[in-house]
């Protein structure tokens, strides 16, 4: 039964590619919306809505962005008839994203929902069961112009090691359905990077600065534990040239627009680069992911 429904130090860069509307230094959180979720015609639209919905939760979970979901906006919202009948798909794109524009959005989460396969399997016992795959892809798009901020692919429900079994059909459909929340974290975190500056050195021994507070914390959604290049900003031609030249970790969370964060490696290099009056920012990393698991 088938549904198609290390940083090397001297060479790397931070934001060579971060769109502009979120290079300059994070204060606040970003407004994002997120819009109803597109499908194929043959797939339920109430495991569509659960992929939605926990997507959501992910989103919610890493505390950086305030999500809006367009269900709350009377201007944005499509009608579930509508929806169940698969009408989402012939909506103008621009026309939703110049709205959000107008309701106060910074970007646009669209989702674009192209497969669930579950698979019945039997055994030599003659007993069976059923495993599933998911497929679906994130956008995130910049309402100014529609430009994409970032996209991620994500697959669900192959991996060796995380492999889920059901006794039936809609059994599979609605747990790959909740497992579709894995790999909605990095997504956010690349589309959406806090970057700051930092303050000034916190504890240095003799030329090696061990720590040092930056300029984002609680307002930003900065966590304990979170990790950030260190990287000196150069101006070339009228463009801004980021490289690194260290790793922090968040020690503690001191405020809306401050932390202390421990310096990982580099801590000569932050301290030279500060005596010479270099211009130092820090931006987050994402989490890695191995096995649907950050890590």
């Amino acid at each position: 039964m088938k549904i198609i429904a290390k940083i090397g130090l001297a060479l790397a860069f931070c934001a060579a590619i971060t769109p502009s509307v979120f290079a300059q230094e994070t204060t606040s959180k970003p407004n994002v919306f997120i819009d109803y979720f597109w499908r194929p015609a043959d797939l339920d639209f109430n495991i569509a809505e659960q992929v939605r919905n926990n997507v959501i939760e992910a989103i919610n979970a890493t505390n950086r962005v305030e999500l809006i979901d367009v269900d709350s906006r009377s201007a944005l919202v499509i009608e579930k008839e509508r929806r169940m009948t698969g009408q989402l798909a012939a909506e103008d794109d621009l026309s939703r994203i110049a709205v959000m524009k107008e309701e106060g959005a910074n970007a646009l989460i669209q989702g674009r929902i192209t497969s669930l396969v579950i698979k019945r399997n039997d055994s030599k016992d003659g007993s069976y069961y059923y495993d599933a795959t998911i497929n679906y892809t994130l956008k995130a798009i910049n309402p100014n112009d529609g430009k994409l901020i970032s996209t991620k692919t994500i697959k669900v429900g192959d991996e060796l090691l995380n492999l889920k079994t059901y006794k039936t059909a809609d059994e599979a459909a609605m747990g790959i359905a909740k497992d579709a929340q894995r790999g909605v974290a990095s997504f956010i975190e690349e589309a959406f990077p806090i970057i700051g500056t930092i303050l000034e050195a916190a504890e240095v021994k003799r030329d090696d600065i061990k720590t040092a507070y930056i300029s984002v914390g609680n307002s930003a959604g900065v966590k304990e534990g979170n990790k950030f290049s260190v990287c000196i900003e150069r101006t070339i031609a009228g463009r801004k040239s980021q490289s690194v030249i260290g790793e922090a970790e968040i020690e503690s969370v001191e405020g809306d627009d401050i932390s202390l964060v421990k310096i990982k490696k580099g801590g000569r290099e932050l301290k030279s680069a500060m005596d010479a009056g270099q211009t130092i920012v820090v931006k987050s990393i994402p989490k890695k992911e191995r096995a649907g698991f950050s890590i």
